[in-house]
């Protein structure tokens, strides 16, 4: 992903902006904004201004951008106002839901992100309307989140901006690339003083919009700010054991490539979600808990349907939440953001969380990128000294007591599973029934762990 992408995420919303955002159902798309956009002043009797929200009924205009061969088209989103139908504000807060049906496919690879990471990471992306014609997609750097009072953030942007310079940015999404990934951590507010210093700019933090979904009128209305594959495997039965090979392979590794997710349909008919994963196990299942933002990255749930794959060919042949922490303290799949995979051997991997790990353990990690060679794809127990020196520090080790993890654990690659076992020996496999198919997937694995 890159810069364009922010772009594409990005829209229009009557005179101010907002972001789109694809909540944990394939049902609807949201477009998350700021309250005060739906509202218009007017005066009293006494001549004094009063703000009052548009009327249900009330049609918004709406635009999303996008990118065609020549560049990009504005392209209507059709709105109209009807308040806990399709508009959703926060009871407090300059918020509000946007709620778009039917959905708006292909702008799922958007997450929340809760804790912050370093300011300069995130631009401030909408549609001034400073202009006279044309509202052009703009993008602000950040250089400094300032101060929290409540609902309420405010940032310093770079460079000198005047107010007017971000008019017609209110409800714009405060956003960041991560990888394959976009990040959001709020939107654009409404500065209760409304005295804003040069360049600098309120918002009200992502995680309040999930308290919009919570409020009781809103049950059964409203999904939860997650990604849909977090609510159920499904999303991901296509991204599942792709196998990559040569065209003149694929039809040597076809059968094997259909078999493993015959297998991941099933999983997908149990009781075990992401969503749920995630609030057994949380932060444990990364090397590194402080890349929390990955929780919500589809690769991180791509591992886990394959490693649920693995597991039940391996050695469980019932699956159901009820054993995942058994799983889990013999097995452990833990996912790292790093580019490399044994550029964390010395590193994150020596203060990662074991706790309830025992003595001949195995620990499967996934990266972000794929090992470069297969020649490091598996580290047998007793043997990551070897590869990292035989003195190292223990000083970070989370462990149960008297367990070193470097010598008293396995640590294998996920993509040995699939690179190893059944890509390098796809001749193996190019004329066996799905039986066989089983049977010599299942021999692999389980000579790996003899």
């Amino acid at each position: 992903m890159n810069k364009d992408d922010l772009k594409q995420y990005s829209v229009m919303v009557g005179g101010g902006s907002g972001c789109l955002l694809q909540p944990m159902t394939d049902d609807y798309t949201y477009i998350l904004t700021a309250k005060h956009l739906f509202f218009e002043s007017k005066l009293d009797e006494q001549g004094q201004d009063y703000d009052v929200q548009f009327s249900n009924g009330t049609k918004i205009d709406i635009k999303k951008c996008v990118k065609t061969q020549t560049g990009w088209d504005a392209e209507p989103i059709p709105f109209v106002l009807q308040e806990g139908e399709t508009y959703f504000p926060h009871k407090e807060a300059d918020i509000a839901i946007l709620k778009i049906v039917p959905a708006i496919t292909g702008f799922e690879n958007i997450g929340i992100e809760e804790v912050f990471a370093e300011p300069n990471y995130y631009e401030l992306c909408g549609f001034p309307s400073n202009v006279e014609q044309t509202r052009e997609y703009t993008t602000h750097k950040i250089e400094n989140l300032i101060v929290s009072n409540g609902y309420f953030y405010s940032a310093r942007l770079f460079g000198s901006l005047r107010q007017i310079d971000i008019e017609g940015m209110s409800g714009c999404g405060i956003l960041r690339v991560v990888n394959d990934n976009i990040s959001i951590i709020g939107i654009q507010s409404k500065m209760g003083s409304q005295i804003f210093p040069a360049g600098e700019i309120g918002f009200v933090q992502i995680n309040h919009f999930n308290e919009i979904v919570e409020y009781k009128e809103h049950t059964g209305k409203l999904s939860k700010l997650h990604p849909p594959y977090l609510k159920k495997f499904d999303f991901l039965l296509n991204d599942c054991f792709v196998l990559e090979v040569d065209s003149i392979d694929e039809s040597k590794i076809e059968n094997a490539r259909t078999t493993l997710r015959n297998k991941a349909y099933e999983i997908t008919k149990s009781d075990i979600t992401p969503i749920g994963i995630t609030e057994l196990f949380k932060e444990r299942l990364l090397i590194n808990e402080n890349d929390s933002y990955c929780l919500s990255h589809k690769k991180v749930w791509i591992s886990w349907l394959e490693f649920l794959v693995i597991m039940n060919l391996m050695k469980y042949e019932i699956l159901t939440s009820e054993n995942l922490s058994d799983i889990f303290n013999s097995y452990r799949l833990k996912y790292s953001n790093a580019d490399e995979w044994t550029e964390i051997f010395r590193g994150d991997l020596l203060t990662s969380d074991y706790v309830g790990l025992k003595e001949d353990s195995t620990v499967v990690v996934n990266t972000r990128n794929a090992p470069k060679t297969n020649r490091h794809l598996i580290i047998p127990k007793g043997t990551m000294p070897k590869n990292i020196g035989k003195v190292y520090d223990k000083r970070g080790f989370r462990a149960d007591i008297g367990v070193d993890p470097y010598t008293s654990f396995c640590f294998v690659h996920l993509d040995y599973f699939k690179t190893k076992c059944i890509i390098e020996k796809l001749d193996e496999y190019e004329n066996l029934s799905e039986v066989q198919l089983l049977e010599k997937i299942k021999m692999e694995y389980h000579e790996l762990f003899s």
